[in-house]
């Protein structure tokens, strides 16, 4: 959210009314007058959440997914699928022959190997 010409004050209490759970929690144990403008807020909780933030991955990270024992051909694309949006500049050759690598050795796997897909969407 952002506000136009808003004041600290006003944007600090705008912002602790989004905070929800974990973050409200830590919100209160924050020494008082500790935050003197919403920039301080905003470092300090930027900080403290950071490390949440979902890790990008890159494209050789993908060749370590491997289909479990057991595991559906549909859970393991759409965990594979998942996996790709997190990749930092994806390559389409790439992802395929990750995929691949990682499929247990069925009928399918074979049927990919022969007609060498070259972009997910053919898988």
């Amino acid at each position: 959210m952002y506000i136009s010409g808003g004041n600290d004050k006003l944007s600090c209490k705008l912002f602790l009314g989004t905070l929800r759970g974990v973050a409200m929690q830590w919100m209160a144990t924050l020494p008082a007058r500790t935050i003197r403008t919403f920039n301080d807020l905003a470092s300090v909780f930027v900080s403290q959440f950071a490390a949440n933030k979902a890790k990008k991955l890159e494209v050789a990270d993908l060749f370590d997914i491997r289909q479990a024992k057991g595991e559906s051909l549909k859970n393991y694309l759409a965990r594979f699928n998942n996996a790709t949006v997190r990749v930092n500049d994806p390559d389409q050759k790439f992802s395929v022959k990750a995929f691949q690598k990682g499929l247990k050795a069925t009928p399918f796997s074979d049927s990919l190997a022969l007609r060498r897909p070259i972009n997910m969407e053919e898988i």
